[in-house]
């Protein structure tokens, strides 16, 4: 686990090591050399002047407000006792590019396991290979480099603690608030290293609402007020810092000439719009194939396009395709939702980052920086990264299991369906035999065994999966049933409290729960754990149905004709249900309402109908005093099951 983080720090640090020996280049005069706020003995200037030592709120400044940057070169000059040496300010460039491709580590670990929430196996650790390429990746070059790439370098770094702040409030009860003031904090920092640091509250909210979409379908109110509140506070968070940065500025746009940027002069619409889109394409370009590289992209390197007869046009076409092909993919219906959320969230951290260099905001200073796409390539990482597990993941279900363990596995799995157990777990056995970490084979044998009550032999099996495949809920929900056929109740709790850690909404597991809670004769804890269940799954049959039951023979009558209308409500047409209720309203002399529940319920069970059935709406006719129809119902019961005694011994009284 450990070697990751180290790997990872030497893949960032030894590509670009070879960089130290070198002078300060190009910007770095400009914001080192000749800027007195790094060289002077008055440091508090800093604040007042922008990242080249011009007054901030002068007609001639950038509006470059990135004080903590400048005082970070202050602090490598006053350590080499007052000397500019390049060596030294690019070494510490070289550390915090390191130590930012570790942290990333981190972030990416973070929204796969938030996402993914362990519905599917991992073939390859996606956290690591996108880390990894980030480290490594070409694109760095001017930001690690060149010493006032150090500014995008902290930038991301402090946006990136930012972020895991943020996550943490979002999942920490006791400490929501401490979490997110200090998440927003660091916003501010980072926004001091550099001007884009401010765009994690953008990604903080997008990630909040991608996580956190499907609350209020799952009648979750509370976790989705928590949600608003978040958004809230970050959202006026981030207007307040944008208007003190706006106020600091003296309240003016910077100025800038043709040369910079030209197409933020052009008079044509078209021309600035088309050419604005080709830089987004070659900004995407060279994030891709980072052949093309270059210090300074002003000065007309790049022609505008003012024809669509221009030959550039097509790469629009091929950016807007690439786009159109990347919505599809989020919005297929037939995909996976955890794959979908990750897909765009990488975009989202991708995207959300350049937005202040987008032109769309306000015009910049510049054509393309490469120094600007440090912060956004960590979201193109982790595309690629989703991108190389779909692959390897895809060959993994191609490859047969060693030794036709998959044929044997698929064999059992269709005589299973056909209700030849013996034959099923013989095949499953083989499979396990031919292939030793075959979780599925395991945990689908355990189930087996669990069925035919034979719960030594399924405890087995599902500790063996959970062996093998840690993070498997369905297992760890499994043993708990397991154990508490076998009254090992405390172990059978903590079973299901692991399944909970590795699936937080699993309504089949809070529905187990509950069964436990009631036969430890905690009702409390069992209502609670039905009542979970249902608000992750409101359609959850079987905990509608003990819920109701429960507060029946509890005496809680009010209480469980308070939870039918919702109940029916989500469970129209599920027999069961329909049975439970009209039980309940025969016990409160609502004959006409559980007639008419009954009798749905009986038609709706078709062929799978038993005796209980009639005989319990012969029970009701008796209690109505309908006596010919209860005992036609009686008779009924019988015909089904001759052996039933209720019908029997009530049929008698009848007679009698």
């Amino acid at each position: 686990m450990f070697g990751k983080y180290v790997l990872v720090y030497w893949m960032a640090f030894t590509p670009f090591y070879k960089s130290l020996p070198g002078d300060f280049v190009f910007d770095d005069s400009e914001a080192i050399i000749n800027n007195k706020d790094v060289t002077s003995n008055v440091w508090s200037n800093t604040f007042y002047n922008d990242f080249w030592g011009t007054n901030i709120k002068s007609n001639f400044s950038h509006k470059s407000y990135r004080p903590l940057t400048t005082l970070s070169f202050r602090l490598n000059y006053i350590v080499n006792g007052e000397k500019l040496d390049a060596h030294l300010f690019k070494g510490i460039n070289l550390i915090c590019h390191s130590l930012c491709s570790v942290v990333l580590i981190f972030v990416y670990e973070v929204i796969v396991k938030r996402v993914q929430k362990c519905n599917s196996r991992m073939y390859l650790d996606i956290s690591f290979v996108a880390a990894a390429l980030f480290a490594v990746h070409p694109i760095h070059a001017e930001a690690v480099a060149g010493v006032v790439g150090r500014a995008d370098i902290l930038a991301t770094m402090t946006f990136l603690i930012s972020f895991l702040l943020y996550d943490q409030s979002m999942n920490n009860k006791k400490r929501t608030y401490i979490y997110l003031f200090t998440s927003v904090l660091l916003a501010g920092i980072s926004m001091l290293f550099k001007e884009n640091g401010i765009t994690v509250l953008g990604f903080c909210i997008v990630y909040d609402i991608v996580l956190n979409c499907g609350k209020l379908k799952r009648n979750r109110i509370n976790k989705f007020i928590a949600t608003l509140i978040r958004i809230t506070i970050v959202s006026l968070a981030g207007g307040l810092l944008i208007y003190a940065r706006w106020k600091i500025m003296g309240g003016m746009k910077p100025e800038f000439k043709p040369g910079d940027n030209p197409a933020a002069f052009a008079n044509d619409t078209f021309t600035k719009v088309a050419t604005f889109h080709y830089i987004y394409f070659l900004n995407f370009l060279i994030l891709l194939w980072p052949q093309w590289l270059c210090y300074d992209w002003s000065m007309g390197c790049i022609k505008l396009i003012e024809s669509n007869k221009d030959f550039r046009i097509i790469f629009l076409i091929l950016l807007y395709l690439y786009g159109i092909l990347l919505l599809k993919t989020i919005l297929l219906p037939n995909k996976k939702q955890s794959s979908k959320r990750l897909i765009f969230l990488a975009i989202s951290l991708l995207t959300i980052p350049f937005l202040p260099a987008s032109n769309i905001l306000f015009p910049v200073g510049f054509v393309i920086a490469e120094r600007i796409l440090y912060l956004p390539s960590a979201g193109y990482c982790l595309l690629i990264a989703i991108g190389f597990h779909k692959i390897v993941n895809k060959y993994k279900k191609l490859k047969v299991c060693p030794l036709n363990a998959k044929v044997r596995y698929n064999v059992a799995k269709v005589v299973d369906a056909r209700q030849n157990t013996s034959w099923a777990v013989s095949e499953y056995k083989e499979a396990i035999r031919l292939y030793p970490e075959y979780y599925q084979a395991m945990n689908n044998l355990a189930n087996l065994l669990k069925n035919e009550k034979n719960f030594s032999g399924a405890e087995f099996y599902f500790k063996k999966a959970i062996s093998v495949k840690h993070d498997f809920p369905a297992a760890w929900m499994n043993l708990g049933i397991v154990l508490a056929n076998q009254k090992r109740y405390k172990e059978s709790l903590e079973a299901y409290k692991t399944a909970l850690q590795y699936r937080q909404h699993y309504s089949d597991c809070f529905y187990n729960m509950g069964n436990l809670y009631l036969e430890l004769n905690d009702t409390d804890a069992a209502r609670h754990s039905w009542s979970t269940a249902i608000s992750y799954n409101p359609k959850h049959t079987f905990a509608w149905t003990n819920l109701i039951a429960m507060l029946d023979n509890m005496g809680q009558t009010e209480r469980a004709l308070q939870v039918i209308p919702e109940a029916l409500y989500q469970l129209p047409k599920t027999p069961s249900l329909l049975f439970a209720v009209a039980n309940l309203y025969g016990k409160t002399n609502q004959f006409t309402e559980a007639e008419n529940l009954f009798k749905s319920a009986i038609k709706l069970f078709g062929e799978e109908v038993k005796a209980i059935h009639y005989a319990n709406l012969g029970v009701l006719y008796h209690r109505w005093k309908k006596y010919d129809l209860a005992k036609k119902m009686y008779n009924q019961a019988l015909q089904i099951d001759p052996t039933y005694m209720s019908a029997k011994k009530n049929l008698a009284l009848l007679q009698n």
